[in-house]
């Protein structure tokens, strides 16, 4: 009701001016980081944030200088790939484990997008099983991955600040040949907030292997994707279910290296971590030893109230572009620079 009788006031002031032969000097709009209306704008910044998201799968190059400039440039773009490298402040060269088989492009497919808004509505973020189809010898193979982007507001756009994307691996066959760290650490870079670092001791008693599992989302937006295909937990499950540390047979979990920044309400933080597990082995003899490994993770950590709660957790484990495409395309296909495949077809 006074939003309308502001509005019945307005216009007969606009009336009376005109009567009198004046018009009222013209005002310069209002931008929001979340335009609101007397509605729900909520849908539709979910509809644009879908759009923004498919459109990015087309694209071969990240925007880092956007990304800087709608968080902490310290922190900054943070990419995880399939394979083992990580880039942090700057676009990866390629994008896609595999970009072009015996010359033609491979296309990204989205099969099950899922969105998430912030409480205020300032940040979104995707998960995605998509696929890259790949023309080979005349038959369409697909490499399916997973997916996950996390997008702020800024003005009227949605600007990409981090990606993640990996390939699910039975966790059984992963870990028996695990012999150590795989892949990079992450460089640390954490925004010098106070808030910033509550977010991060809630992440890190989130991970921990007795660490208090309340801290995990178990709201319907709740959602928990671990490296084993089978472990993607909603809601409630993101609590009850198996934890990192059960998921990966671990005795230990710590966060190894992380970029944190927060979204533009200081209420959410972004994070990119790689994770330390460690494993108990049987050394000669029987003896007890053990062994640690290394995880990547990108997690949306939100506080609710007083207290910080992790949202979404995307964790995996690296492979190499070239394992990744004899298991594909098998012995049929051989690996080139660039993520480009050649193939020898009969």
């Amino acid at each position: 009701m006074l939003i309308r009788a502001a509005r019945i006031g307005a216009a007969l002031v606009v009336m009376i001016a005109a009567c009198n032969g004046t018009r009222p000097p013209p005002r310069a709009p209002l931008v929001d980081s979340a335009p609101i209306s007397e509605g729900d704008a909520s849908g539709r910044l979910v509809r644009e944030l879908e759009l923004e998201v498919l459109a990015s799968y087309e694209r071969t190059q990240l925007d880092e200088i956007a990304a800087s400039g709608v968080i902490d440039p310290t922190v900054g773009l943070t990419v995880f790939g399939v394979g083992q490298d990580v880039s942090v402040g700057s676009a990866p060269t390629e994008r896609w484990p595999v970009t072009s088989v015996a010359g033609a492009g491979v296309d990204v497919v989205s099969r099950r997008l899922e969105l998430f808004l912030s409480g205020d509505r300032t940040v979104g973020w995707s998960y995605d099983d998509v696929s890259l189809r790949l023309p080979v010898c005349g038959r369409i193979a697909s490499i399916p991955l997973r997916v996950a982007q996390v997008y702020v507001r800024d003005s009227e756009r949605w600007t990409l600040v981090a990606e993640h994307a990996a390939y699910a691996q039975p966790m059984g066959r992963w870990l028996d040949a695990a012999k150590g760290p795989d892949g990079r650490q992450v460089p640390s870079a954490v925004e010098k907030q106070k808030e910033s670092l509550e977010a991060q001791e809630a992440l890190g008693v989130a991970l921990s292997p007795d660490g208090d599992r309340a801290v995990w989302d178990g709201s319907a937006g709740g959602l928990v994707v671990w490296p084993d295909p089978l472990h993607v937990l909603r809601a409630g499950a993101a609590r009850s279910g198996p934890s990192l540390a059960q998921s990966l047979g671990a005795t230990a979990v710590s966060v190894e290296g992380i970029r944190l920044a927060l979204g533009p309400g200081r209420n959410l933080a972004i994070a990119s971590a790689t994770v330390l597990a460690r494993l108990p082995r049987t050394g000669e003899g029987g003896a007890a030893t053990s062994i640690d490994i290394r995880v990547r993770g990108t997690f949306v950590v939100e506080r609710v109230g007083e207290i910080w709660k992790v949202r979404f957790a995307l964790v995996s484990t690296p492979i190499t572009t070239g394992a990744l495409v004899g298991r594909t395309l098998g012995v049929a296909a051989s690996l080139e620079t660039g993520g480009r495949v050649k193939t020898s077809c009969r």
